[in-house]
């Protein structure tokens, strides 16, 4: 009877720290999943994005920098970017998009020691290509629910405004790429000669 009375003790002490680990567990989940709902959310500060100017206007310049023609920054392209993402995404995006913003300065300033625009041209490309990675999406039907869901990954609006911006700015249409002011005729497939810009306008 002793040994009965002991292993039903330690089977009820197992059942025990069982469910209190489920309880705190869950519990866990459950405060993890609130607080990314409230992060997503949230009253985007949307005022914070002109305190990151300098920042933006690096990592616009590091996707398009200059060659034989004007970088994104010479471009503009930085303002552009602010501009859209305050009037142009969704509440999520904009959130993700700020937070991206901390987080890349966190990021240089861990592996790096310094700001993003202090960085060498090599270290800039790492950075980015980490955040890149960061904002693949899921295969299939879980990524189109997770974009749904989350909003568009900060890197995923970052390039998408950087080229928008850069193809639009009047840099970019004049200089990177031909323009024809008055384009004529429309031909929607044209072959490009080795060398030859591509055209702003069609």
């Amino acid at each position: 009877m002793p040994g009965l009375f002991i292993s039903i003790q330690k089977m009820n002490r197992r059942k025990v720290i069982k469910r209190f680990c489920l309880i705190v567990g869950g519990g866990f989940g459950v405060s993890y999943t609130s607080l990314k709902f409230y992060q997503l959310n949230k009253r985007p500060d949307l005022a914070s994005l002109g305190q990151y100017k300098i920042l933006i206007d690096a990592l616009v310049d590091t996707i398009i920098p200059a060659t034989d023609s004007p970088g994104a920054k010479e471009a503009g392209v930085g303002d552009f970017v602010i501009k859209m993402v305050a009037d142009c995404s969704n509440k999520k995006s904009q959130n993700k998009f700020i937070s991206g913003l901390s987080d890349l300065a966190d990021y240089t300033n861990d592996h790096f020691k310094k700001k993003f625009n202090e960085c060498s041209l090599a270290e800039r490309t790492k950075a980015l290509a980490y955040f890149e990675k960061e904002a693949e999406p899921y295969p299939g039907l879980m990524g189109k629910v997770s974009h749904r869901f989350l909003g568009d990954p900060f890197f995923s609006t970052l390039k998408k405004y950087t080229v928008l911006g850069y193809c639009t700015s009047e840099a970019g249409a004049t200089k990177a790429l031909a323009y024809d002011y008055i384009p004529g005729k429309y031909i929607g497939t044209i072959s490009l000669a080795p060398g030859q810009k591509a055209w702003a306008t069609q």
